[in-house]
C-alpha cells in the first residue's frame, strides 16, 4: 500500500513539474479575455489604472514634478499648454453630453485649428426632366457660417491635503464639476448669448413673438404664444431636433392654464397629473434649464424668456483640445471683481480645466425663434 502511494504521489509530482507551467502560462495570456469569469479581475481594471494615472498626473502637477506630468499628459497642444490625459478629457466630453443641450443635440464639427468656414445652403432645387432635355436649376443661395474658437475655462478650487492624496474618487469629482460648468456655459452661449449677436436671444437675424401690451410677467404667456412662435420657422425645420428651451417655472405657468368655458375655467391644458403623456407642447419637446428666465424675477418687462432651438442648425465647432493646470497661489474672483478664494492664504489649490470651442447659429432666421413680454 505504501509503495502504491509512494508511485502516486511520484506521478502527482511530475505532473506538477511538467503539466502546470504550461497550464498556467496558457492561463495568463488568456486572462485578459477571462475577466470577472471566476471573481477575479475586475472588467474595468483598464478605466481604473487610467484613472489612477490621471490621479497621479494631478499629484505630479501640484508637487511640480513637471517631467512625470508630462509623461502622463497626453502631449501639449498648438499653443504649448500641457493636454490633459486622455482619460480625463474622454469623461468630460461624455459627462457634458449628459448635462448639456449643445453637447447632446447640435451638430458637432471637429475642427484641425482655430478658424474655419463652414459652407451652408439655404435652398436647392430638384427637377424632372424628358430624355434630352437639359436639366434646369436655380441658382442655391450660399454663404459661410465662421468657426473661431475661443477658450472656456473652468476653475475648481481644491485643498492642499486632498489634492497631495489625490485619489480616483477626486478625479471623478474633478471630471463631473469641469462637465457640468462647462456644458451649462456652452448651452447659455447658443440659447441666451454671452455677449452681442450671440445666441438665440441676441441674434438680430433671430425672429421672436413680443407679448401683448400689459403681458409684461412671464406667467402671462398663452399657448397661442407659443404657436405664434413656430409660424415664425421655417418648416422644414420643425422636426425631431427642435425643442422648447425655457425654465420649470415658465412650464409650470403654461400647465397652470385652464380652457374656459364662459367664464369659468374647466380642466388644466396640459395634462400630466398622473398621467403618461409625450413631453412636448403642440407636438415640440421641450426642456426646462435652471439657467432660462424664472417667474421670480423682480424685472420682466421687455425680456426674453422661451426659445424655440433647431440643434441641427447649431454648430459646434470643437478642437478636442483640453488643458489643465495647477496653482496654489492664485486667487480667484467673481465676475464683479471681489475676491473668493485666496489660494495661498487659505491652503487651497486652483485646478483650471480649458478647451478650445465655438458656437454659431446657421440659418438664425429660419431654424430659431424667441418669445419675450410687453415693455409696459
Amino acid at each position: 500500500m505504501d509503495e502504491e502511494r509512494k508511485a502516486f504521489e511520484e506521478l502527482s509530482q511530475k505532473v506538477i513539474e511538467t503539466v502546470t507551467p504550461a497550464i498556467t502560462e496558457k492561463v495568463l495570456a488568456e486572462l485578459p479575455r477571462r475577466k470577472n469569469i471566476f471573481g477575479g479581475e475586475s472588467a474595468n481594471a483598464e478605466v481604473l489604472e487610467q484613472k489612477q494615472a490621471a490621479a497621479e498626473y494631478l499629484r505630479a502637477k501640484f508637487l511640480r514634478d513637471e517631467a512625470k506630468a508630462k509623461a502622463l499628459s497626453s502631449g501639449t497642444s498648438g499653443s504649448g499648454a500641457e493636454l490633459v490625459p486622455t482619460y480625463v478629457s474622454s469623461e468630460i466630453v461624455r459627462l457634458a453630453e449628459k448635462a448639456g443641450l449643445v453637447r447632446q443635440y447640435a451638430r458637432k464639427w471637429p475642427m484641425q485649428g482655430g478658424n474655419e468656414n463652414v459652407p451652408t445652403l439655404s435652398s436647392v432645387t430638384s427637377y424632372r426632366v424628358d430624355e434630352g432635355t437639359k436639366i434646369n436649376s436655380s441658382q442655391p443661395a450660399t454663404g459661410n457660417v465662421q468657426l473661431r474658437t475661443k477658450t472656456v475655462g473652468v476653475i475648481i478650487p481644491v485643498s492642499k491635503r486632498l489634492l497631495r492624496n489625490a485619489s480616483v474618487q477626486l478625479v471623478d469629482a474633478l471630471n463631473a464639476l469641469a462637465a457640468e460648468a462647462i456644458a451649462k456655459l456652452e448651452d447659455k452661449w447658443a440659447i441666451l448669448g454671452l455677449a452681442s449677436g450671440e445666441g438665440v436671444f441676441q441674434h438680430a437675424s433671430v425672429p421672436g413673438v413680443t407679448l401683448g401690451t400689459g403681458k409684461t410677467t412671464y406667467v402671462k404667456v398663452e399657448p397661442e404664444d407659443l404657436l405664434d412662435a413656430i409660424d415664425l420657422v421655417a418648416e422644414e425645420a420643425v422636426n425631431e431636433k427642435m425643442k422648447w428651451v425655457m425654465s420649470l417655472s415658465v412650464l409650470n405657468a403654461l400647465r397652470r392654464k385652464r380652457a374656459v368655458v364662459g367664464t369659468d375655467p374647466q380642466g388644466f391644458l396640459l395634462g400630466g397629473f398622473g398621467s403618461v403623456i409625450p413631453k412636448t407642447l403642440w407636438d415640440i419637446a421641450y426642456e426646462t434649464r435652471s439657467y432660462m428666465p424664472k417667474t421670480t424675477e423682480g424685472s420682466q418687462a421687455g425680456k426674453k424668456f422661451i426659445s424655440l432651438v433647431n440643434f441641427d442648425y447649431v454648430l459646434f465647432g470643437d478642437e478636442n483640445v483640453y488643458t489643465l493646470d495647477v496653482s496654489d497661489v492664485a486667487t480667484i474672483t467673481d465676475t464683479n471683481g471681489s475676491t473668493l478664494i485666496n489660494s495661498f492664504e487659505q491652503e487651497m489649490v486652483a485646478i483650471k480645466v480649458t478647451e478650445s470651442v465655438d458656437i454659431q447659429l446657421a440659418e438664425p432666421s429660419k431654424a430659431f425663434a424667441w418669445i419675450k413680454t410687453a415693455a409696459s
